[in-house]
């Protein structure tokens, strides 16, 4: 079984958010390549970045909960 790449990040702070969303929406997630981007931020560029990714039947949700903004909902 492959897992499907939804989202990049260069900032392991920004993958782990996006992570976060999408497990409290119940959607399963793994990080690759978290660890060796931290090691040296040159080798973001090499491997492409920190990859969030999702199991192929959840890729279409997933893309969504990362692409809605939630910040109209929030109190001032």
């Amino acid at each position: 079984m492959g897992l499907l790449t939804v989202a990049t990040f260069d900032l392991m702070t920004d993958a782990h958010i996006a992570l976060g969303r999408l497990r409290a929406e119940g959607i399963e997630a793994w990080l690759a390549d978290e660890h060796l981007v931290q090691t040296d931020w040159l080798y973001s560029i090499a491997v492409g970045g920190i990859k969030l990714q999702v199991r192929p039947e959840d890729a279409a949700r997933a893309r969504v909960v990362l692409d809605t903004d939630y910040s109209a909902e929030m109190e001032d």
